[in-house]
């Protein structure tokens, strides 16, 4: 990972952060998550691509938690690479940092542990909401297992957040899971950071060309086949 400054200066702009999310959105090139078209048109005032084929629009930050921001994409990047980095980040730090009043560096870094948690989210795990938790139910080196990693998810969450409502714990479990997966790739991070959520057709349509649908067999065809096969002798 760059360091913070040589990071803002790779961002001094909003054209600048838009190019690097269409980068880390569409690696291979722009592709419509709708019907597989590559080639697009740009509506310049709204920032939108729309599809050439089926006219779908779509947003550098569609389905993604910066969906329909007030903020500066700057901010958004600002606050992923903060938290890709391993650096434990309050909302006090980035208020302070991003000269941004406290609730709206709240709401901000709320939706970066969302991010995490939609990154990370597996059913494997929902055993870490209390109202499904049924250790009895499940066996016992499982429960066992179960119950070490909620001990340590906790231990993490006393650690740096204190005490965290019991409604509010999951997306905090998701986090101390999170940062416990990506902690030796910090890049990879980022790149799940903004892509949580979003998802592309590449591996169904690679460069865009449209689904073919199957011709149907002539109708002489079709009725040979359909022919019963004569038995010799």
């Amino acid at each position: 990972m760059m360091s913070v400054r040589k990071f803002m200066e790779a961002f001094p702009d909003e054209q600048a952060c838009r190019d690097y999310l269409f980068q880390v959105r569409w690696p291979r090139g722009f592709i419509c998550t709708k019907c597989g078209e590559c080639k697009f048109s740009v509506i310049k005032k709204r920032h939108l691509f729309e599809c050439s084929n089926c006219k779908t629009q779509t947003s550098i930050t569609s389905n993604t938690v910066m969906h329909r921001t007030k903020l500066p994409l700057q901010y958004w990047l600002f606050a992923f690479y903060w938290v890709a980095s391993g650096e434990r980040c309050s909302a006090r730090k980035i208020a302070k940092t991003l000269k941004l009043q406290y609730r709206t560096a709240l709401r901000l870094l709320n939706k970066v542990r969302h991010a995490m948690f939609r990154s990370e989210y597996t059913t494997m795990f929902e055993f870490w909401r209390s109202d499904k938790y049924q250790p009895g139910k499940s066996h016992n080196i499982v429960r066992q297992a179960r119950i070490s990693l909620l001990k340590k998810a906790r231990a993490f969450i006393r650690k740096h957040y204190g005490r965290i409502p019991k409604w509010r714990r999951e997306k905090y479990y998701y986090e101390y899971r999170f940062r416990n997966n990506n902690e030796h790739d910090p890049a990879g991070a980022l790149i799940k950071l903004i892509n949580s959520g979003c998802s592309t057709i590449y591996s169904l349509n690679e460069y865009g060309r449209l689904r073919e649908r199957k011709q149907k067999p002539p109708a002489e065809d079709r009725s040979s086949s359909l022919r019963p096969m004569s038995h010799c002798g």
